[in-house]
């Protein structure tokens, strides 16, 4: 009981004693009522309950924490136990071994797909976000919790997993078999189109990728870049400030991102760093482009600086914190609410491109798609991974479609850079 009353203390008084107003007073003395009650209710449970799953003090204090933030029904706050947390971690570094897909899991309701890893098994299966898992290996997900979830989408690499998916908008169900892989991201992919049109890809935020994007153009400016298409698609997002310093480098003053918190001032984001120009820019996004590309996205968007071309972003306007708690286990948490320069939150509603070029099939293979291996054997080692996926013929199909939606930003970033030079000649 102590260590339950000392993990309390520092959950409570850690993570809600912030600007205390007199109205709502936070802290440990004034949850001493609601405390007592979750401490009686563990000990009627250990004392009394009869049944097959064994019962102790740290399983029933998860399930306490896990209702906590079940209550929120927020689909993007969770409890995470020691495993988890170490999971989400690696997620986070980029490497791990599972399907390639982030899940989220309210009770009573089956996992739902919430975004795609480019790549990945699930991705190459044709999955797409907003998906529910009905089953996974045969197994319902209505009742599942979220970690179980995650632990059964997991492990060895080149063992298989079935799904049974159904997607709302085609109103049926599919099965799906996956096999895992060690999945390890390559987060920026550049290259130079025809017409000296550069080409980035960013497949998430993750750490330092800054770094990799601003080495990347500065590369491509060396080489004559013109104009470039900055491909977001299907990029799930990531880290805010790796949010802010990527749009920096193509917004020349002024604020990229606000937040505001629950209490206390909005909080203003500058732009921050080297600004690499004011080229021809034109920003790819799908409805797998989400949070940090819809800040990015965004921030383009309302200073003009370039254009948005795709399908409709994915619409996720919130920020999450990452909490660990004493014993391993942790909370991912909503703290606040973004808004674009011009002071809009888009969550829920994603952001429309400028120009919109819809893929004709839901699910479409691209050049840049494969992320987890080497440039120099992209070609030949994306063509034999699709052919012992899926077969020789339907890989052959695959690999001579055409990029539509690049296809379509090429074309128009000629007529931009084309524009661009007689505004520069008429000055």
């Amino acid at each position: 009981m102590i260590k339950l009353k000392k993990l309390l203390i520092v959950l409570i008084m850690g993570l809600l004693t912030v600007n205390v107003s007199a109205k709502e007073k936070t802290g440990f003395m004034s949850n001493v009522k609601q405390l007592k009650e979750i401490s009686d209710i563990m000990d009627i449970i250990q004392d009394n309950f009869v049944g097959e799953k064994k019962i102790d003090k740290d399983i029933l204090m998860q399930g306490a924490l896990k209702g906590m933030i079940e209550s929120l029904e927020d689909p993007h706050s969770n409890y995470f136990s020691k495993d988890g947390m170490e999971d989400l971690e690696d997620k986070i570094n980029g490497e791990y071994t599972g399907v390639g897909m982030i899940i989220r899991k309210h009770s009573n309701e089956p996992v739902t797909v919430e975004l795609l890893i480019e790549g990945t098994p699930a991705f190459k299966a044709g999955i797409r976000p907003n998906d529910k898992i009905i089953k996974i290996d045969g197994e319902s997900t209505y009742n599942m919790e979220l970690e179980d979830a995650s632990k059964k989408l997991k492990g060895k690499v080149g063992t298989k997993v079935k799904l049974l998916i159904y997607r709302e908008k085609e109103k049926k169900e599919k099965e799906v078999i996956l096999q895992r892989a060690n999945i390890k991201l390559e987060n920026v992919r550049s290259k130079m189109l025809t017409n000296k049109v550069g080409y980035i890809k960013l497949t998430q935020f993750g750490a330092d990728v800054d770094l990799q994007v601003s080495k990347s153009l500065e590369k491509l400016q060396k080489e004559g870049m013109e104009g470039l298409i900055f491909d977001l698609r299907n990029n799930p997002g990531g880290r805010i400030d790796q949010a802010i310093k990527i749009s920096s480098m193509f917004i020349k003053k002024g604020t990229i991102v606000s937040e505001r918190p629950k209490k206390g001032k909005e909080i203003f984001s500058k732009r921050e760093g080297k600004y690499y120009g004011d080229f021809p820019l034109i920003i790819l996004i799908n409805e797998g482009s989400a949070s940090a590309s819809e800040i990015v996205s965004g921030a383009v968007r309302d200073y003009k600086r370039g254009i948005l071309l795709g399908e409709k972003s994915y619409g996720k306007g919130s920020v999450q914190v990452l909490m660990p708690l004493p014993d391993g286990d942790g909370i991912k948490l909503t703290i606040a609410k973004y808004y674009t320069p011009k002071g809009e939150n888009i969550n829920g509603k994603g952001i429309e491109p400028d120009i919109k070029v819809e893929e004709e099939d839901d699910y479409l293979f691209y050049d840049g798609l494969i992320t987890n291996i080497n440039e120099k054997s992209q070609e030949e080692s994306k063509e034999k991974l699709l052919k012992d996926t899926m077969g020789e013929k339907e890989a052959k199909d695959l690999i001579s479609k055409e990029d539509e939606q690049l296809k379509a930003a090429e074309k128009e970033m000629v007529k931009m850079i084309k524009d661009y030079k007689n505004k520069k000649n008429k000055k």
